[in-house]
């Protein structure tokens, strides 16, 4: 771990060694601290060096705010203090404790998060390993920010209609998380469908027969067609380098008497993130269930609200996060082939990231209790042991919400605090 230690010019760094040797002694002892000792007349080099990488900012006495601002205005410091918490110490000797509190307002006034060690020595020694390994995971959870750069999104057609809640800054994905969007034109899947190979889409839909319990409304052209929308997307985000993307799915039920429920399914379980209707804050979070934690994600849409239980169904959903499946029509238009997935009863995280700058998050954890089926909504459904009614009436982001296997709340949490999201 590496502590950065500020002292006003009236001091030297001979002052803080003798005034704090105990002090960094334990640190040094306990914590493997690496002690760098910075003042206002060190070189801009200098302090770019010692800002490197810095775990804890030690301000040893009062006249550092000035030093601090300089540092934080550097373009290094800005660049690493948007993405942690910056975690000040202070054992309030030689006015170190008022410099802290100014330079913590400073930061929260400036977007920023920050912290107080405050105590006796042993006290701050060991808030300060305890803090060292939390810092270490948040750290970690940092390099998933940096995995979204360079992250490509297919938008295949606008967003529906009927989302009118759910779009996001593209700009804004571009420039703080490196996420580029490529717009596809509706119709030029539809020309790839056209030309989709008859043999291989029959494939296709026989390996998704076999794979599942029973067959119910589709015909077999049905799961032809089906087949053919899932090769021909799959070939444009082939040739696009898509990591992600989402579709004005409803556009092509219309045009071509077809569904592309199929097609997500089969994405999403290749490692292609895919969810439907345009809706972005949703692929958005996918993309992050992916990413942090490695999970495909069931995007649905909550159906039944009771004071115990949450059910939540969608047409779509990847057939590796079932137990069973039964292939289906389409829910609303009873068209063309949807998935009913039976999923396992077990433990998932319901979340939800949101706003137009992704600034919002829902998250929380829940046992899996059943998957009755009923004729009045989308073909898969479970139901969960939580009572979402007080978020989804009161304080929902939007419609649509991402489930994932296991519990995962914690690392969510860490992953959004770390940027900023509350």
């Amino acid at each position: 771990m590496k502590v950065l230690v500020l002292r006003s010019s009236f001091q030297s760094d001979d002052f803080v060694k003798a005034e704090y040797a105990e002090l960094l002694g334990l640190l040094k002892q306990k914590c493997d601290a690496e002690i760098t000792i910075l003042g206002d007349e060190n070189s801009v080099e200098t302090r770019y060096a010692s800002l490197q990488n810095a775990d804890f900012v030690m301000i040893a006495t009062g006249g550092t705010e000035n030093l601090f601002k300089k540092l934080f205005e550097m373009e290094t410091f800005q660049e690493t203090s948007l993405q942690k918490t910056t975690t000040l110490i202070a054992d309030g000797r030689n006015n170190s404790l008022a410099a802290a509190l100014e330079i913590l307002s400073f930061l929260w006034e400036n977007g920023n998060d920050g912290r107080i060690i405050h105590g006796n020595n042993d006290e701050i020694v060991k808030n300060v390993a305890d803090s060292f390994s939390v810092t270490s995971v948040q750290n970690a959870d940092n390099t998933i920010l940096k995995k979204f750069r360079g992250t490509r999104i297919g938008l295949f057609g606008q967003p529906s209609d009927w989302l009118i809640a759910s779009g996001v800054d593209y700009d804004y994905l571009r420039e703080y998380y490196g996420i580029q969007t490529i717009n596809i034109d509706l119709q030029r899947l539809i020309s790839e469908m056209n030309l989709v190979d008859e043999a291989e889409a029959k494939k296709i839909a026989q390996d998704l027969v076999k794979r599942s319990k029973s067959v119910k409304e589709p015909s077999n052209d049905d799961i032809i067609a089906a087949a053919k929308t899932y090769l021909a997307i799959k070939k444009i985000c082939h040739e696009e380098c898509l990591d992600a993307m989402t579709i004005r799915c409803f556009d092509i039920v219309k045009a071509c008497n077809t569904t592309s429920c199929l097609a997500l399914a089969l994405l999403n379980d290749e490692g292609v993130v895919a969810g439907c209707e345009g809706d972005m804050q949703t692929l958005m979070t996918m993309l992050l269930a992916k990413k942090l934690c490695g999970e495909e994600a069931f995007m649905a849409n909550p159906s039944i609200l009771t004071d115990k239980t949450t059910m939540l169904g969608h047409c779509t959903i990847p057939l590796a996060m079932c137990d069973e499946t039964t292939v289906r029509s389409h829910f609303e238009s009873g068209i063309g082939v949807a998935v009913q997935g039976d999923l396992p009863l077990t433990d998932y995280t319901i979340m939800k990231w949101g706003g137009r700058r992704l600034d919002k998050l829902f998250v929380t954890e829940a046992k899996a209790i059943k998957n009755e089926y009923s004729n009045h909504f989308c073909r898969t459904q479970i139901t969960f042991d939580v009572n979402l009614k007080p978020y989804l009436l009161n304080h929902t982001i939007g419609n649509h919400h991402v489930i994932i296997k296991g519990c995962h709340a914690a690392e969510i949490r860490r992953f959004m605090k770390e940027n900023g999201i509350k």
